[in-house]
């Protein structure tokens, strides 16, 4: 673990995998400029995240949004997730 300004970003390849995650403690006003930012790529089709290890997410005009809140005695999640299929590298809208 790093410090908690920098972030920790972590990038896997598998045969046809590829995971990017990145973590760093913020305060609340921080977080929602970058989730403002992760919205407004969401609604133009493209999510840019920067930094050293940056990375570009196509969104297709549909896809599936689950949203999660879990509380244990120590510690509260709140995540959102979005998700869509992909072929030949390319994001497809589910079918309705």
């Amino acid at each position: 673990m790093g410090n908690d300004d920098e972030p920790e970003t972590e990038a896997e390849s598998a045969d046809d995998e590829t995971e990017r995650e990145g973590e760093r403690v913020m305060d609340r006003s921080d977080g929602a400029e970058i989730l403002r930012e992760v919205a407004d790529g969401v609604e133009n089709g493209t999510i840019d995240i920067e930094g050293d290890d940056g990375f570009t997410v196509a969104v297709p005009e549909r896809f599936e949004l689950e949203v999660e809140y879990e509380v244990t005695d120590d510690e509260a999640e709140f995540e959102v997730e979005l998700e869509w299929r992909m072929e030949d590298g390319e994001p497809v809208s589910p079918d309705e």
